[in-house]
C-alpha cells in the first residue's frame, strides 16, 4: 500500500495511515502519516488459538477450493470460518478508533488492507467509498462470508451494529496487483496496477554492488510466521538449512535481528543480512526460497528471480500452484516435508537443483516481470480513485477542496 500512499501525495492528496503503536514508525520510515487508533491486537493469541493452532501447518488443499469450497471437509470449512472471526477480532478492537479519527477529519475515501474490515465499517459509517488492495496471488478475501452461501459472519454484521449502519460486505472497488497469469478469476470488480515493491527502508552493502561469482541463492522466512510459533508446528526451516549446505552457489539469508538470534549454525560461507529491502537483494539472485507470503512473493516476479515456494498455509498453497503452473517456481507444503523430516532435505534440494539447472525457469520468470512491468503504474489510479470520490457519494462537508483526502 505505500507506493499508492506515495502516489497520493505527489499528486498532492492528503493521506494519513491508521494503525497501531508497534507499526508507526514504520508508517513514518515510509514518507507517511501515522495516526495511532487503538492498541495492538493480540495478533499471537488470535492466531494461535486452538480452532486455528492447526491453520499454519496444513497439508495440501486442492489448488482450486477458493472457487469450489464444496470441496472442503467440513472441518476445513470450520477452520476457514474460525480465520474470519480472528479477522473480525482484530477489526474489533481497532474499528473504534478508525470510526473516530475518520469522524474527525472526515476522508474522501477510504483504502484499506483486504482483510481490515474497519475500513469498510469505516466507509459506511461516513457513507464514503472504501477501496481494498489485494496481496499476492490470492483470490478475493471472503473471511467474513459463509464458504457455501455467501451470508456474513455474525460477528462480521455486529461490527456495523454497533454504529447503526447495514454490513458493507464488500469494498466499492478492488485494487489487484497481479499480473494477468496470476490473478484469479472473480466476479468483483477489479482495477489492475503494477506492483512496486517497498520492504523497508535500507541502503545496498557493497558486496552488492559486485556481480557474484557463482549462483546466488536467497533464503528468507516471514516475519510474521516467526512471531507464531503453533502447538504441533514442525518449523521445516532446519531442513532448508541442511538443503543448501554444500551448494555450489552463495547463499544469502535474509532474516529479522529476532530471526537472525534463534538462527543455529549455517553452512559454510553463507551470508546472513538482517533488514535488507528484498527489492535491492533479488534481483541479483538465481533462486529465492520462502513460504509464499505476498510480499516475497511479489518482490520475486518484479525481479525476475525464480522462486522455491514451501508453502504452510492454503493461501500460500494458491500462490506456489499458481507460479507453479506459470513455470516460474517450485513448489512443495511445509506440512507435507514436516511428515517426512528424513526426506524433506532431499526434496528441498531436489527442487533446488533443479531450478538453479532449469533455463525454462528463467525465462518464465522473466515473462511474468515483462507482465507485472506491462501494468499502469500505482499513479495510474488516481483518475479512477477521484472519479470514484466524485460520483459515488457527495462531498463531505469540509469544504469545496478539490483534493482528496484518503484514510488507511
Amino acid at each position: 500500500m505505500v507506493p499508492l500512499g506515495w502516489a497520493l501525495q505527489a499528486a498532492g492528496h492528503e493521506v494519513r495511515v491508521a494503525v497501531g503503536p508497534s507499526l508507526a514508525d514504520a508508517v513514518t520510515a515510509a514518507g507517511l502519516t501515522p495516526v495511532v487508533v487503538r492498541d495492538d491486537a493480540d495478533l499471537v493469541g488470535l492466531s494461535t488459538a486452538p480452532a486455528l493452532n492447526s491453520w499454519h501447518h496444513q497439508e495440501r488443499w486442492t489448488s482450486d477450493w477458493y472457487g469450489r469450497p464444496e470441496l472442503l471437509s467440513p472441518a476445513r470449512r470450520e477452520m476457514y470460518a474460525a480465520l474470519g472471526r480472528k479477522q473480525t477480532a482484530m477489526a474489533a478492537s481497532m474499528v473504534d478508533g478508525v470510526v473516530d479519527f475518520a469522524r474527525d477529519w472526515r476522508p474522501d475515501l477510504v483504502v484499506h488492507d483486504a482483510v481490515t474490515f474497519a475500513g469498510l465499517v469505516a466507509g459506511a459509517v461516513l457513507g464514503v467509498p472504501t477501496v481494498a488492495t489485494l496481496w499476492g496471488a490470492i483470490a478475493l478475501p471472503l473471511h467474513h462470508r459463509d464458504l457455501l452461501t455467501g451470508e456474513p459472519s455474525p460477528e462480521f454484521a455486529a461490527l456495523f451494529e454497533r454504529f447503526g449502519v447495514p454490513p458493507k460486505l464488500g469494498p466499492d472497488l478492488w485494487l489487484d496487483p497481479c499480473p494477468p497469469g496470476m490473478s484469479l478469476p472473480s466476479p468483483e470488480p477489479r482495477l489492475p496496477y503494477r506492483y512496486v515493491p517497498y520492504n523497508g527502508p535500507g541502503a545496498a552493502p557493497d558486496w552488492l554492488r559486485e556481480p557474484a561469482d557463482r549462483p546466488r541463492v536467497c533464503v528468507t522466512w516471514g516475519i510474521t510466521t516467526g512471531r507464531i510459533r503453533t502447538a504441533g508446528a514442525t518449523d521445516v526451516f532446519d531442513q532448508v538449512v541442511e538443503a543448501v549446505s554444500g551448494l555450489d552457489a552463495e547463499i544469502v539469508f535474509a532474516l529479522s535481528p529476532a530471526q537472525r538470534e534463534g538462527l543455529g549454525a549455517l553452512p559454510a560461507g553463507a551470508r546472513v543480512v538482517e533488514s535488507l529491502p528484498l527489492n535491492l537483494l533479488l534481483p541479483s539472485c538465481a533462486v529465492v526460497v520462502h513460504q509464499g507470503g505476498g510480499g516475497t512473493t511479489m518482490t520475486a516476479v518484479r525481479s525476475g528471480t525464480p522462486q522455491l515456494i514451501v508453502s504452510p498455509r492454503p493461501e500460500q498453497m494458491m500462490t506456489g500452484d499458481r507460479l507453479e503452473r506459470l513455470g516460474a517456481a517450485r513448489h512443495l507444503v511445509r506440512g507435507e516435508l514436516a511428515d517426512d523430516p528424513v526426506g524433506a532435505t532431499a526434496r528441498l534440494r531436489t527442487a533446488l537443483l533443479d531450478l538453479l539447472a532449469d533455463e525454462s525457469g528463467v525465462r518464465a520468470a522473466s515473462r511474468l516481470r515483462a507482465d507485472m512491468l506491462a501494468q499502469p503504474a500505482p499513479a495510474s489510479l488516481l483518475p479512477h480513485l477521484e472519479t470514484l470520490v466524485e460520483s459515488g457519494t457527495p462531498r463531505p462537508p469540509h469544504g469545496t477542496d478539490p483534493h482528496v483526502k484518503a484514510a488507511s
